[in-house]
């Protein structure tokens, strides 16, 4: 069951405890890698956790990425 369209989806956590400083949830697409890209394709930074309030748009853009389409993520 995918979560609703508004809900706030936690994608990952900064922790210095880990070499790269950031440790996933698993609740991110699974051909997301790196937070910078996760940025660009929509998810937003609160605090110390990187977020997204549209899953599916943002798996979406995360296609068009992969394609060389890339939407406005606004």
């Amino acid at each position: 069951m995918e979560p609703p369209d508004d809900e706030r989806i936690v994608l990952g956590r900064k922790d210095d405890r880990t070499m790269v400083g950031f440790q996933w949830t698993g609740a991110e697409p699974q051909d997301l890698g790196d937070t910078e890209t996760a940025v660009a394709l929509g998810a937003v930074w609160e605090g110390d956790e990187l977020v997204t309030y549209n899953i599916e748009h943002l798996r979406h853009n995360l296609q068009h990425n992969f394609d060389g389409f890339l939407e406005d993520s606004d």
